[in-house]
């Protein structure tokens, strides 16, 4: 993230940390048995995270669009990422792709569809889903600006709206397609259908974020916005669909979330670079520690909710013992080669 007075990336840096930990407490599984937290702790404020971190992604990102070279530069970041959490995760791979009793000659291309599709672990879905969004987004930018790819993008999203309404469309042709979709592809939540309207909101926040939509009202726009997503998941929770991923509120929560931490004087003065950092350390790193806890704690006579609680503080210890790690190995590293 590219340093910039006019922005406040240290509250951005602060609630990137906060929503993966959020994460983490999705992916633990059950913590309560009361129905209405649960849902609100993993399909409100859980479905917040990622598209969160692709709004921000896309806001800076959209300044490098010209320049090639920076362009350059963090895709091959990323994708080095990338390519090192799936050899990391390739034993887990392996061992979901055994337990589906499928015949050995099918792995490689399960391989092959878990590296460019779904990710080799169940957090990894997302950096290819951002890559493909990210090229997407960029086509129709190019070729059609940014209204139409406004409305591509948001049409696009609709698709995927359908799985989380798909309770009150049942019967319906709409409901019928998309089971027919999701019995080839598994889920919308890619990057045809789920990333490009994040990342499309991300260029738009950066074209126009000195316009009186996001400088006026600012923290009463979020809280309208967040009051109407909290009222959409209402509706949702009377009647749940396939999956709740997708959410028509989600887009616009994000866009004036990331624009109110940009903008709040709070921390600004700060370098809360390290939070970032331990955030890309906690994303990658906690399902390890997850699969560990829920391996090691099968036997124990506990309720879901507390077998939950017991791997969520396993996971988030052990995440954030490799992410100090982390942080201490990149500071000698620093140290190291300026000497």
């Amino acid at each position: 993230m590219q340093k910039n007075s006019l922005y406040n990336t240290s509250s951005i840096s602060l609630f990137q940390y906060l929503f993966a930990i959020a994460v983490i407490l999705v992916h633990s599984g059950r913590l309560t048995s009361y129905e209405p937290v649960h849902f609100g702790l993993k399909s409100i404020l859980g479905r917040l995270a990622v598209p969160f971190f692709i709004v921000c992604a896309s806001f800076f990102l959209k300044q490098s669009l010209r320049d090639a070279r920076k362009m350059k530069a963090y895709l091959v970041k990323i994708v080095k990422t990338y390519l090192f959490w799936s050899c990391v995760y390739l034993p887990y791979a392996w061992i979901f792709f055994s337990s589906l009793k499928l015949p050995v000659t099918i792995f490689p291309a399960g391989v092959l569809i878990a590296l460019v599709y779904l990710g080799m672990c169940y957090q990894l879905w997302y950096i290819p889903a951002f890559l493909l969004g990210l090229f997407l987004v960029n086509q129709l930018v190019k070729r059609l600006g940014m209204v139409w790819a406004g409305v591509i993008t948001l049409l696009l999203y609709c698709w995927g709206l359908i799985e989380t309404y798909s309770a009150y469309l049942d019967t319906t042709s709409l409901l019928k397609g998309y089971q027919l979709y999701s019995n080839l592809f598994f889920t919308a939540r890619n990057g045809l259908f789920y990333t490009p309207i994040f990342i499309f909101m991300g260029y738009y926040l950066y074209d126009h974020f000195h316009s009186q939509n996001f400088r006026i009202h600012r923290w009463q726009k979020l809280a309208l916005a967040l009051g109407l997503f909290c009222i959409e998941g209402v509706v949702i929770f009377r009647n749940e669909g396939i999956d709740k991923n997708f959410f028509f509120l989600l887009p616009f929560v994000t866009i004036y979330l990331v624009n109110a931490c940009l903008r709040t004087s709070f921390l600004k003065s700060y370098d809360l670079q390290c939070l970032k950092q331990m955030s890309i350390a906690l994303y990658f790193s906690h399902p390890i520690f997850i699969e560990l806890a829920r391996y090691g704690f099968r036997t124990l006579p506990l309720s879901y909710p507390d077998r939950g609680k017991l791997i969520f503080v396993i996971a988030l210890f052990g995440s954030h013992l490799f992410g100090l790690a982390m942080l201490w190995f990149q500071d000698r590293k620093k140290k190291t080669s300026s000497m």
